[in-house]
C-alpha cells in the first residue's frame, strides 16, 4: 500500500511486474538441481507481486475513468484474471501429458507473459490524475486528464476537472488525523472500510475458493466421472458471464446485481446439496440436473464476480484509499485461505463427511450475503470518487444514496434542495456547501 502511494500508479505497476519476474525465474531455475526450497521462494516472492497487484490495478482502473464508465474499466482486472485461469488450466492439462521437463517447465514459464506486458505497456499509460493532485503535481495532474478524457468529439475542460479534484482533496486531507489508521476505526472510514471488507469476505464465503480449489471433488460428489471437460465449460462459462461486467453494473446498478445473483447462487447450491443427500446413487439424469444447475451457479457468480472489485475500489475512500483496499484485500485472501484450509475436514470421510452436502454452507452464505448488501451497500452507480467521499462524509443512509443528484462534481440537490437544506445535522465540507448553495439560487 505505502510503495501504491509512494512511487505513483504506473511506477508501482512497473516495479510489480520486476518482482513478478524474479520470483519466476528463481521458479524455472530451481529445476537446475531439483532444488524444492528454491521453488517455493520463487513461488512465494511471485505470489508477493500478485498481491500487490490486487492493490494497485483496482485503484488505477477507478482512479483513471469517469463515475459512469468506472463499472467498464475496473472489470477489466476480473476478466484479465479469469483469461489466465483458462490459459493455465489449458496449459497444464496439456503439458501433462510430456514425459520430459517441458510438463512443468511450460506452465512455469508462461508466467513471463503477464508481468512483461505490464512493463513495457507501463510508460505508454498515464498516471492517475487523483495522485498527481495528492502529490502536489497540479499541471502534470492536468495532462494525464487531458490524456484521458479529452478527444476532438467532446469539450472536456482538464483544468475544471482537477481543480474539481483538488478541492475535494483539500477537504478530505484538512480533516484531523485524515489519513492516520487510527481514522479507519471511526466516522465515515470504518463504515466504507466494513463494507469493503464484507464484500471481499463474503465473496469467499459463498463458495467461491471452495469451487476453484475443490470443484473436482463436489463433481465427483454429484456423480460426475468426466470431469475435466466439465471444468473448462465452467471456466468458459465464468469467463463469458464476467464480460457482463463491462455493462451491467453502469446500467443495471451495484445492489440489483448483487442481491439478485446471491440470492440465485445460494439457491442454486441448496438444490445440487439436496439432489446428493436425496439420491446417494444419482441416476444419469440427476447427474446431468446437478452440472446444469452448477453451470447455473457459474454464470449467476461470475456475473457477480465484478462487482466485488467495483464495490471494494468504490469504498476505499480517497485519504485512505490504499490502507482499505489493502485490509478489504487481506481478509479477503484470509477467508479464502481459510475455507481451502478447513474444507476437506469438512467434506471427507472419516472428518465432517459432508460430501457434496457442504453445498449447504454456501448456500446459506449467499442468503447472508443478499441481506448484507441490502441494509449495508448504497448504490454508488454514475457517482465519481469524490462525490462518493462526499456522500459517505455527510453520513448518507445506505438506501438513500440513489436519491442524490450532483450538479457537477461539487454541486449536489435532492429533489431539487440542497443538501445543507436536507440534512442540517450533516457534517458538510464547507468548500462543498458554497457550491451547493450557489446552485441553488441558479
Amino acid at each position: 500500500m505505502y510503495m501504491n502511494n509512494i512511487l505513483g500508479r504506473k511506477l508501482s505497476l512497473v516495479t510489480t511486474g520486476v518482482i513478478s519476474i524474479i520470483g519466476v525465474l528463481i521458479e524455472i531455475t530451481s529445476s537446475i538441481n531439483l532444488n524444492y526450497g528454491q521453488f517455493v521462494a520463487g513461488k512465494t516472492i511471485a505470489s508477493i507481486a500478485m498481491g500487490l497487484s490486487v492493490n494497485i490495478v483496482p485503484i488505477y482502473l477507478s482512479e483513471t475513468s469517469t463515475g459512469p464508465a468506472r463499472g467498464f474499466a475496473v472489470s477489466i482486472y476480473q476478466n484479465i484474471q479469469i483469461l489466465g485461469v483458462i490459459l493455465a488450466a489449458g496449459v497444464v492439462y496439456a503439458s501433462a501429458k510430456s514425459k520430459t521437463s517441458s510438463s512443468y517447465l511450460i506452465p512455469m514459464g508462461i508466467q513471463f507473459i503477464a508481468p512483461t506486458i505490464m512493463i513495457l505497456a507501463s510508460p505508454f499509460l498515464p498516471e492517475s490524475p487523483r495522485w498527481l493532485v495528492l502529490k502536489g503535481r497540479h499541471d502534470d495532474a492536468i495532462i494525464a486528464a487531458n490524456r484521458l478524457f479529452h478527444s476532438h468529439t467532446n469539450s472536456f475542460d482538464a483544468t475544471k476537472y482537477i481543480d474539481d479534484i483538488q478541492i475535494a482533496i483539500d477537504a478530505e486531507i484538512s480533516m484531523e488525523d485524515a489519513a492516520s489508521w487510527a481514522d479507519l476505526m471511526r466516522g465515515p472510514d470504518l463504515r466504507r472500510l466494513l463494507i469493503a471488507v464484507g464484500i471481499q469476505s463474503l465473496q469467499q464465503a459463498q463458495g467461491s475458493s471452495y469451487m476453484n480449489s475443490y470443484v473436482v471433488s463436489f463433481l465427483q460428489s454429484a456423480g460426475v466421472t468426466n470431469v475435466f471437460p466439465v471444468i473448462m465449460g465452467l471456466y468458459t462459462t465464468y469467463y463469458v458471464s464476467i464480460l457482463t461486467g463491462h455493462f451491467l453494473p453502469d446500467t443495471v446498478g451495484r445492489r440489483p446485481i448483487l442481491m439478485s445473483t446471491a440470492t440465485f447462487c445460494g439457491a442454486c447450491m441448496i438444490i445440487v446439496s439436496s439432489l446428493v443427500v436425496v439420491y446417494q446413487n444419482p441416476s444419469s439424469i440427476t447427474k446431468k440436473v446437478s452440472i446444469a444447475v452448477i453451470f447455473l451457479w457459474q454464470v449467476s457468480f461470475g456475473i457477480q464476480s465484478p462487482l466485488i472489485w467495483i464495490i471494494t475500489a468504490e469504498a476505499a475512500p480517497t485519504r485512505n484509499r490504499e490502507k482499505v483496499q489493502a485490509i478489504a484485500c487481506f481478509f479477503g485472501f484470509g477467508i479464502s485461505l481459510l475455507i481451502t484450509s478447513v474444507s476437506p475436514y469438512i467434506q471427507n470421510e472419516g472428518y465432517g463427511d459432508l460430501g457434496g452436502r457442504i453445498g449447504f454452507i454456501w448456500g446459506a452464505f449467499s442468503f447472508v450475503t443478499t441481506a448484507w448488501v441490502f441494509f449495508t451497500v448504497p448504490e454508488m452507480k454514475g457517482f465519481s470518487i469524490e462525490q462518493l467521499d462526499f456522500l459517505y462524509n455527510n453520513k448518507v443512509p445506505t438506501l438513500k444514496f440513489k436519491g442524490y443528484h450532483f450538479d457537477d462534481e461539487n454541486a449536489v440537490t435532492i429533489r431539487g434542495v440542497s443538501v445543507s437544506e436536507a440534512d442540517t445535522k450533516a457534517p458538510l465540507v464547507q468548500a462543498k456547501v458554497s457550491e451547493a448553495e450557489s446552485a441553488k439560487t441558479l
